[in-house]
């Protein structure tokens, strides 16, 4: 069931990125962006899809107590007491208004539908971040913080899937880069302090946690996001001189390729999402993340610490993934083809980690 929880959330995401992306760039005027085509039915499955995928977490729920209370009242449970069913019941009503609306009023012919379509989906995460690890632990700052970080990453993916796949053209990109460069910075940023409220709430030693599977879901997200700034830096600055350079450049490719970084980003937070939050006495044996173990066999027990200490190996994965940050350089400027960069991506962000897990020492 665990596969099954990842693959919904994974799905949940790119649905609401879909959405939160095509309201947002159909407000943006044509002299801003590229001519894009976004048909009415992928909004229509992404809004449907929403209350189904986000359903399997309250449905994994139910199955687990199933056997003690039965079927039929562990349903009526979870969906009028748990804290994860009363928000699933708005988001089921917030979706069933969001199809609605996109039936009856797409595409719009006015910025106001738009604007009611990004506000229904902002809804939709609202109710989202209400169930989540740091929504259960603190309702105020644990909500707006998770909040926070879905609709700014939202905002970020639904941009660069929807230009990536749904530009007609690359005209006026220039004007597109010049409003979007802001719009990712300010994502990154509140991605950030966003991430890192939340881990204040529930990871109470960072480097402690990478001990188990949450932490190591949250290192591996940290990590992707070194590339993924690196392609950002990319589209939104080198993109522009090469575009003023050459007219017929295609920057679409390299906005795709930022866009697939961005879905393992949204498959790393799925597989962590489902873990049991390292927060309190946590530290066991049992505890102990199989990656973690590949790096480190010592005995794990709660009062376990890590500390850092450099040696050969730690000192050649580094060099090999500086070697790796090269040739994603060199990839760009020889227009290699996308697969093969994404490859040196995945091989930095690779060596990067084990660095970090060959530099650790546990007392």
């Amino acid at each position: 069931m665990e596969i099954v929880v990842i693959i919904s959330q994974i799905l949940l995401y790119l649905s609401l990125s879909i959405l939160v992306g095509s309201f947002i760039l159909f407000l943006v005027p044509n002299k801003y962006r590229p001519e894009i085509r976004v048909a009415k039915k992928y909004l229509l499955i992404s809004a449907i899809t929403v209350p189904i995928f986000s359903f399997v977490p309250v449905l994994d729920i139910i199955l687990y107590i199933a056997p003690r209370l039965g079927g039929i009242e562990s349903f009526k449970l979870v969906l009028t007491t748990y804290t994860v069913g009363n928000a699933w019941n708005f988001t089921l009503v917030g979706s069933v208004v969001l199809i609605l609306f996109i039936y009856m009023i797409w595409p719009p012919h006015k910025k106001l539908y738009s604007c009611l379509g990004l506000i229904l989906t902002f809804g939709l995460i609202l109710s989202l971040a209400w169930s989540s690890h740091s929504g259960t632990i603190d309702p105020i700052i644990g909500v707006i913080s998770d909040f926070t970080h879905l609709a700014a990453v939202s905002i970020w993916v639904g941009i660069v899937l929807v230009m990536g796949w749904g530009a007609r053209n690359y005209k006026n990109w220039v004007e597109f880069l010049n409003w979007f460069s802001i719009v990712a910075f300010s994502c990154l940023v509140m991605t950030a302090i966003s991430g890192l409220l939340m881990m204040d709430l529930i990871v109470d030693h960072y480097v402690e946690s990478w001990m188990v599977s949450y932490g190591q879901g949250i290192l591996f997200k940290h990590l992707s996001l070194l590339p993924l700034v690196f392609y950002a830096l990319i589209n939104g600055l080198l993109m522009k001189f090469l575009i003023s350079k050459n007219y017929n450049f295609n920057p679409i490719p390299w906005i795709r390729l930022e866009g697939l970084i961005l879905l393992g980003i949204f498959a790393i937070t799925a597989f962590y999402s489902i873990q049991p939050p390292p927060h309190g006495n946590y530290l066991s044996n049992e505890a102990v993340s199989p990656l973690f173990r590949l790096f480190h066999d010592a005995p794990i027990e709660a009062r376990t610490t890590i500390g850092f200490a450099g040696g050969p190996n730690t000192i050649y994965f580094l060099f090999l993934s500086f070697l790796f940050i090269g040739l994603m350089i060199l990839s760009f400027f020889k227009k290699a083809p996308m697969v093969l960069s994404l490859l040196f991506s995945c091989l930095f962000i690779v060596c990067i980690y084990v660095t970090l897990m060959l530099s650790v020492e546990v007392h």
